[in-house]
């Protein structure tokens, strides 16, 4: 990746955002956490992309020095759309054609798998990806999870989540699946969650770039947008609010 190292892009916690920004967290110290929280704006961007002009995401910060890596952290909606929507698709069909379902029985799995994935989503989002890192591992690892999406919310490349890591997530829950469940009942689940997967991942995509005069739209918008804006502490749904209830993590009003 070309970039133009004559003009530096320093914020005011010394980071340089015309190099890879993974191999300078550790000089943040216990600085991390107010720094991975205190927003990319429209003028830095602009800042960024003139100094970066040749990159191939001139107003995207790099985080790896290799080609390779750096590539994978830019992933489209439209990928994991073609990606998953395939496999959650092949995986209903796989379950339903297996012998002893019904309708009802084969809906109830997937139901089940859909409202799983919800839980998922929330206890990720609370319990992994807001926990206030202690270690220079626990910060590269947060920052590669969420910390970079808390960093530059608006970066649209780097919305949604990588397929290689949802790979790993997925190959661990359909393992749990197969080994406590029979093989249709765990195709059916796992289609579920990975629809719930999806609702949540290109929700979370329109929520900030997408547009609708849709009063629920616009209610899931506002929502997703105050964990952002007005207190990152609450409001861990993304695709929805269901759990926020539950536990009471957050305001519903918004």
């Amino acid at each position: 990746m070309n970039q133009d190292t004559s003009q530096p892009v320093v914020d005011s916690f010394g980071i340089d955002y015309t190099q890879p920004v993974f191999t300078q967290l550790e000089s943040l110290g216990d600085r991390y956490w107010e720094w991975s929280h205190v927003h990319v704006t429209p003028a830095f961007r602009r800042e960024l992309a003139a100094a970066r002009p040749d990159a191939p995401y001139p107003d995207s910060f790099p985080i790896f020095a290799g080609k390779w890596f750096e590539a994978q952290t830019h992933i489209r909606w439209q990928h994991v759309l073609g990606v998953w929507g395939t496999v959650a698709l092949a995986c209903l069909i796989a379950g339903v054609t297996r012998p002893g379902f019904t309708v009802l029985g084969a809906a109830g799995w997937w139901a089940g798998g859909f409202l799983l994935w919800t839980l998922v989503e929330y206890f990720l989002h609370r319990v992994v990806f807001h926990k206030v890192p202690t270690s220079l591992l626990e910060v590269k690892f947060h920052f590669l999870a969420h910390g970079i999406h808390h960093k530059d919310p608006w970066d649209q490349t780097r919305l949604v989540f990588p397929i290689l890591g949802a790979i790993g997530l997925a190959s661990v829950l359909f393992g749990l699946f197969t080994a406590l469940f029979e093989p249709g009942a765990a195709l059916l689940l796992m289609s579920g969650l990975l629809a719930g997967y999806l609702a949540y991942d290109l929700g979370h995509f329109a929520w900030h770039h997408g547009k609708s005069d849709a009063a629920w739209f616009k209610y899931l918008k506002r929502y997703h947008l105050a964990h952002h804006y007005q207190d990152m502490n609450s409001r861990y749904g993304v695709s929805q609010p269901l759990w926020d209830w539950v536990f009471r993590s957050g305001n519903l009003r918004v």
